[in-house]
């Protein structure tokens, strides 16, 4: 099947999973066109079933947690992994053990693959012992094969079934290793230099110039080539294995002595780098909130059944899905140099509202949505009001409504993004603030928005540079700005004071014939009445612009900088809030029903959330784990779902419910506002809760390498 092919067939698919098409009418649908494959897939993945999820059966006969889940490629057998250091297989049939496999690791197993074109017969682990091993049937302890090649744990296995006899180890050093399992490495973990199995990908330095950390890794489904990472940072690197070389093994044995003398070689260069723009975007924020877009580092990483979408799962942050196809005609920037938006259409969006079909709203719809956003928006109810405006701001229709009404919607759904104050949320806040603006340059109201936007993302230049010109426009309202403008001084230097004066002195000075100054032109690159000079401030990130120089313009806010020498994608395509990951970083989400209908991730409050994947919208919520999901792995064939964490048993959930199960809007909306308080309070503690020693400390440790994979109840 093409990539169109697959992009009508989701169409269609979405055309007939609609709620409103109930299962009994798709059944008729069925009997009357007959068993289509776009009917059937419907109906197994129809939203009604997805919310009588119930579990079918508790796989039980680990001793420790359930880290890693895997089904083989026909959905006959699943093989999980455990802090027990076992590896079992089961069979999907009978729910029983087929093979219980003493895999000899010293510590708890992370990853678990079934080696492709081997009749699962040969199956590989990794761990936190830093081993790759192989298993061979019938799976004796004597046949299992032991390689010492990685420095770091080792997070994830992959593999492909377009790529026979070869799976990949990704580990915390940095390293992608290429396992062939028809010209393995000798035993002390040496290889030639043209032998088939080798290290493939050297991931590098990050921004703070630590070496990057595999976490995961995709496999392209219908090109092996293409392969996707998850490397300790909130950037995904997509690499091209016909662009690299196989390079010669070193075990951790064999390079201890000579990795002393030695050049360390080049990172790899991927072919593309993704990332959400809120953390991409972030060269202009203060010290402490870049370190807290740090910590924000993808636990999984998955392609969609077609390969065109890629689902990337962020530790501390949400799960975004960027679209992969054409991905290098993307824009990188949200506006021009002149403040005027590069597309319209398209906005950077990815609220989780409830869907509307835009070809057929009308403009009393549209009107409908905004007042009852407003109306929501006045009594506080932050996502309720989201909700009607980013249906709004994603009609067909909208571009026919007048200008006043577009700018008034943006301006209170920047708003609403002020008012929820969730992760990422300040970023849309700029965005639609900024989108009003381009609509009516003069509107006080939406500039001071957009000032308190920029604020609320820490973005001390920027502040500085707006509330500026906001004070030397509306003289009368400089009130407005005023202790903003203090904070950000204080956030930029210890002179901040000193500057501060002198802002004052000038700004006081030139009061009497600021309007004269003022020519009403609302360009970013308007002269500034003055400068704000500062000592460089020694920089521990290779894209932090120093503050010299004019401050009067805010264009490098929404100019893309580049990662490992490329542009950077930051068109996310949509995210998907409501859980929790905080606790582990093995935290799963993955793709879900036939044609990829679903999001389907696990979280810190012991249940597993899924999504309309077009929407965003959240459908349920399972109640999975006594304590945290941390792994959610879909049936390859049928509509089941395999979940583990922090308990020691598997379960596996079916549409088999008499009833619907699951949980409420309103008890939905009451879980997801406890996940973000949840989230909200670590960086909290981070920002204000901490003392300056604590702080310090907690930056001094450098990256999270010990970071917990298996919590205690």
């Amino acid at each position: 099947m093409t990539a169109l092919d697959a992009t009508q067939a989701r169409a269609r698919q979405w055309k007939y999973s609609k709620e409103s098409m109930g299962i009994q009418r798709l059944l008729s649908e069925r009997e009357r066109l007959g068993n289509t494959r776009v009917i059937t897939a419907a109906t197994q993945s129809h939203g009604s079933l997805l919310r009588r999820l119930v579990p079918e059966a508790v796989l039980t006969g680990h001793t420790g947690c359930v880290n890693h889940l895997r089904w083989n490629r026909n959905g006959s057998l699943l093989a999980s992994g455990s802090d027990d250091t076992n590896l079992i297989l089961w069979d999907y049939a009978t729910k029983q053990q087929r093979h219980v496999i003493e895999t000899g690791h010293l510590l708890n197993i992370f990853a678990v693959c079934f080696v492709p074109e081997t009749n699962d017969h040969i199956l590989a682990t990794g761990a936190m012992d830093k081993d790759v091993r192989i298993h061979y049937a019938p799976f004796r302890p004597e046949a299992t094969k032991r390689f010492r090649l990685h420095k770091g744990r080792v997070k994830d296995i992959a593999s492909s079934p377009g790529a026979p006899k070869l799976f990949w180890s990704v580990a915390e050093d940095g390293l992608v290793y290429q396992f062939d399992v028809r010209a393995l490495p000798r035993s002390d973990g040496t290889a030639d230099n043209d032998d088939p199995s080798g290290v493939l990908i050297r991931l590098g330095k990050g921004r703070n110039g630590g070496t990057l950390r595999g976490m995961a890794m995709a496999v392209h489904p219908l090109d092996p080539t293409k392969v996707v990472l998850a490397c300790g940072d909130f950037y995904t690197r997509m690499y091209d294995r016909r662009m690299l070389r196989v390079q010669e093994y070193r075990s951790r044995r064999v390079n201890s002595e000579d990795a002393q003398h030695s050049t360390p070689p080049e990172a790899t260069t991927p072919v593309e780098v993704f990332a959400p723009p809120h953390l991409h975007l972030d060269g202009a924020c203060d010290a402490v909130t870049r370190r807290r877009h740090n910590e924000a580092h993808g636990t999984s990483i998955q392609f969609s059944s077609d390969g065109t979408e890629i689902l990337a799962n962020y530790h501390n942050d949400h799960i975004y899905l960027f679209n992969v196809k054409h991905s290098r005609f993307a824009p990188v920037a949200v506006f021009d140099k002149s403040g005027s938006p590069q597309k319209q259409v398209d906005l950077p969006v990815w609220q989780n509202g409830r869907y509307m079909d835009g070809s057929t709203m009308l403009r009393a719809d549209l009107n409908a949505l905004h007042s009852k956003g407003l109306v929501a928006l006045l009594g506080k109810h932050y996502t309720r009001a989201l909700d009607h405006f980013q249906t709004a701001c994603h009609s067909s229709k909208l571009p026919q409504m007048s200008q006043s009404y577009r700018k008034d919607l943006y301006h209170n759904t920047a708003k609403a993004y002020l008012g929820r104050k969730w992760r990422a949320d300040d970023y849309l806040a700029c965005v639609f603030a900024k989108l009003a603006l381009s609509l009516d340059p003069d509107d006080r109201e939406i500039e001071l928005t957009y000032v308190k936007a920029l604020h609320a993302g820490r973005r001390s230049r920027h502040v500085i540079a707006r509330a500026q010109k906001y004070q030397s426009r509306f003289p009368d309202h400089e009130d407005d700005v005023e202790q903003m403008l203090k904070e950000a001084l204080s956030r930029q230097s210890p002179q901040s004071e000193r500057q501060l004066r002198v802002f004052r002195r000038r700004m006081d000075s030139s009061d009497e014939d600021s309007d004269d100054e003022y020519n009403g032109d609302s360009s970013d690159d308007d002269d500034s009445s003055f400068d704000i000079q500062e000592e460089p401030v020694p920089s521990d990130t290779e894209e932090t612009p120093l503050l010299s120089g004019s401050l009067d313009s805010d264009d490098d806010f929404w100019t893309s900088p580049t990662r490992d020498g490329m542009k950077v994608n930051c068109d996310a395509v949509r995210r998907y809030i409501g859980y929790c990951n905080l606790q582990t970083d093995i935290k799963e989400a993955t793709f879900f029903g036939p044609n990829d209908a679903y999001i389907v991730a696990g979280s810190d409050d012991g249940r597993a959330y899924i999504w309309d994947k077009h929407t965003g919208r959240l459908l349920n919520s399972i109640e999975a784990d006594a304590d945290i999901v941390n792994c959610v792995q879909p049936h390859p064939v049928d509509t089941c779902l395999a979940t583990s964490g922090i308990e020691n048993v598997i379960r596996l959930w079916t549409p088999t419910g008499d009833d619907d199960t699951a949980p409420s809007d309103d008890e939905l909306e009451a879980m997801v506002m406890e996940n973000q308080v949840n989230m909200a309070e670590t960086s909290n503690y981070y920002l204000s809760g901490a003392s300056s020693n604590v702080i310090r400390l907690i930056f001094q440790s450098g990256e999270a390498e010990g970071m917990q994979e298996c919590a205690t109840s």
